[in-house]
């Protein structure tokens, strides 16, 4: 009864606090303020470091601090030069598309030198709605405050910047000048007013083999030079900072689990560039550090270790960035700090979007020389494949089990690219062959049981028997186990060896990019809900709009499982553990219902596999169980073992037999305490 309690409190308080989160919020607003949607003005990284680069031209000689009289003002003066202006020009690289082996088109920008946007050509990645290519990067940011958006890959220059400031304008907002333009590379430049320094930039995108699209990355690389030309006879300071990418976009936000996350690898040893450690920071967690730091507290997290990339992914692509390196040996340390950027705080923190810049360290530009950093951009599809030569593998995360999970994604791919078939049969046919792999634990699962189910009724009486007596209750249990090999929790063996291959599956059906626009039946998309049909109206609290009747099918076939599999309770808590059960398998509908329907696909191909499978192994011959002796009482019985050392799942049984056996004399004890409180009184 105490334990009926229990649960009946912790359901109640479970239902309690769900009603509240949805109902407070509207009762008492005022206690539930909603998230600042102005993102606030950042401050600029270094502005010591910056201010002082902008007032560090060479100092001028005595001669020129003192000119002759007769002789005229001097024409640097960037207050006294005219703004050279440029014409705008928007340059597509790759515009001959896939079949002229682009994987990418980018559009650069004359405007800020940047990247407007960068789509991906392959016919397999279009939009959800299938109209368009999708964009990897410059999708549309709404919801923001007034502040102006950055394009992906602008840069300020210190120097430059502090002269556009005169005209009220600054180097991300100038047209750059095109100095050379191929289909698939251009160059830009743009110098300061005073003549004495010029910014060029480089982009460039490479043919690939469409046949190899899936396994090398160098189809999805955008190259892009940075040069700082000084065109003093003097050397010269300068830094600058550089934007990362901007417009990732977030799909299907009402029923994806992954949202925008920024990735660093930052490199541990300069001296060796493999050791790297990876950082993923998820858009909630950018969210709180800005609030925090807006309230006065820890301020924003920024990387100052040499970075191996930095970029920014979804659920199936990502866009990163990676600096070249010197040389294959040592790493050369381009910048000073790379610190994330909120772009625009969302009223569901995880829906917000942000992107990062990258600030320089300083760099000596000698006279009439230059500085030139180079860097490779990734657009394209979360393959592990493609990112595993670039160093990136850890973007897929696969969590705990993911050697299970790349295997059952080597498989998946098996079957859709070598045996052709279409990738909703992949999944069934995938879950046939792990099911039939697992096929001998099932049936040991089975045979315990149905053993089970028979040595109920002697075991209710042999608790019934000694209910009053715990200590004579457990030796009677253990002898009643010995003399019919009975052991009830070897049967939950077979499913916690089964836990790894299940979610290492699970796994690898969320990241699997291919099931993006896969079609089956009624279902548009296998990495989205089936939706059947809309419901023309919203669900109080829920919020769904769609019917989806996979989840509907996947919970009745669980709950049709657990009352074939489950044996019959043999006490009042095991009772109440199936009540609870019950109760699980509604939560489970509930959790379940936006679940992307390839992974829907998979348990209900699961589940009547597993029901086909008992019912099978039901019509055979059950376990061999001497009927006659249940009849008789149970003594105990020394029962001859080979003389072998246990071995590890016999060890792990026999734990838990002696764990279920202490459960259930301390239950046959509390029944006995509570009787003779009761006869007491």
């Amino acid at each position: 009864m105490d334990q009926r309690r229990y649960m009946f409190f912790v359901i109640l308080t479970m239902i309690f606090f769900l009603v509240w989160s949805k109902v407070a919020p509207q009762l008492f607003p005022g206690m539930f303020p909603p998230p600042q949607q102005q993102v606030e003005e950042q401050a600029e990284p270094d502005a010591d470091v910056n201010e002082e680069l902008a007032n560090s031209d060479a100092e001028p000689s005595d001669d020129d601090k003192q000119p002759a009289a007769d002789e005229p003002a001097p024409e640097d003066d960037p207050a006294k030069q005219d703004l050279t202006e440029f014409p705008n020009k928007l340059v597509t690289l790759g515009d001959e598309g896939f079949d002229a082996g682009y994987l990418i088109q980018a559009q650069i920008n004359s405007r800020g030198g940047a990247v407007d946007w960068v789509i991906l050509t392959d016919p397999r990645y279009t939009t959800l709605n299938r109209k368009e290519q999708l964009k990897v990067i410059g999708n549309p940011i709404s919801g923001g405050s007034d502040e102006r958006v950055p394009n992906s890959f602008e840069m300020s220059v210190a120097q430059i910047d502090s002269q556009l400031a005169e005209f009220n304008t600054s180097l991300n907002e100038v047209e750059w000048e095109v100095v050379e333009q191929s289909p698939d590379s251009v160059t830009l430049r743009y110098p300061a007013p005073d003549g004495s320094l010029e910014v060029v930039k480089s982009y460039r995108i490479s043919k690939a083999e469409l046949e190899l699209r899936d396994e090398s990355p160098n189809g999805y690389m955008l190259n892009m030079d940075v040069v700082l030309r000084n065109l003093k006879d003097k050397s010269l300071e300068t830094a600058y900072s550089l934007q990362g990418p901007v417009g990732v976009p977030l799909e299907n936000v009402d029923n994806t689990r992954s949202f925008r996350e920024i990735d660093i690898a930052t490199i541990d040893d300069p001296s060796d560039p493999t050791d790297f450690t990876s950082i993923h920071l998820q858009a909630q967690e950018i969210v709180k550090q800005f609030d925090r730091a807006r309230d006065g507290g820890k301020p924003v997290t920024a990387w100052r270790a040499p970075i191996h990339y930095a970029g920014l992914d979804v659920q199936f692509f990502a866009a990163l960035v990676f600096p070249e390196r010197g040389d294959e040996e040592t790493v050369v340390q381009w910048f000073d700090s790379v610190e994330p950027q909120l772009l625009v705080e969302a009223e569901k923190p995880e829906r917000s979007d942000f992107s990062f810049m990258m600030n320089s360290r300083k760099q000596a530009v000698p006279a009439g020389g230059e500085v030139k950093h180079t860097f490779d951009v990734f657009f394209g599809p979360k393959r592990t494949q493609l990112l595993r030569p670039l160093g990136a593998e850890e973007v897929v995360r696969l969590g705990w089990f993911s050697a299970i999970a790349k295997l059952m994604l080597g498989v998946l791919g098996f079957f859709h690219n070598w045996v052709g078939l279409p990738y909703a049969f992949a999944i069934i046919l995938l879950t046939v062959l792990v099911r039939g792999l697992m096929f001998p634990i099932s049936k040991k699962q089975a045979i315990e049981s149905e053993k089970m189910k028979v040595l109920a009724p002697k075991l209710k009486e042999l608790q019934d028997k000694y209910k009053d007596k715990p200590e004579e209750f457990a030796k009677a249990y253990r002898a009643f186990q010995k003399k019919h090999d009975y052991h009830p929790l070897y049967g939950c063996l077979p499913a916690l060896l089964q836990l790894p291959i299940f979610w290492g599956l699970y796994t690898s059906l969320y990241q699997a990019v291919d099931l993006r626009l896969a079609r089956f039946l009624w279902i548009d998309n296998l990495a989205a809900p089936d939706a059947l049909f809309q419901l023309g109206f919203t669900v109080p609290w829920l919020g769904y709009t769609e019917f989806n009747l996979l989840p509907i099918l996947t919970v009745i076939l669980f709950i049709v499982q657990q009352k074939m599999f489950t044996p019959p309770p043999t006490s009042e808590e095991q009772a109440m553990t199936y009540k609870m059960m019950n109760f699980m398998m509604i939560a489970i509908g509930f959790a379940f219902y936006r679940v992307p329907a390839g992974l829907c696909l998979y348990f209900i191909s699961s589940s009547l596999w597993g029901i086909c499978e008992r019912l099978l192994l039901k019509n055979q011959k059950g376990p061999d169980i001497d009927t006659e002796a249940l009849s008789g009482p149970v003594k105990p019985e020394v029962v001859d073992q080979p003389d072998r050392e246990p071995g590890f799942f016999e060890k792990l049984r026999i734990a838990a037999d002696e764990a279920q056996g202490n459960a259930q004399r301390n239950a046959s004890g509390r029944k006995y305490s509570k009787k003779n409180k009761n006869r007491k009184r």
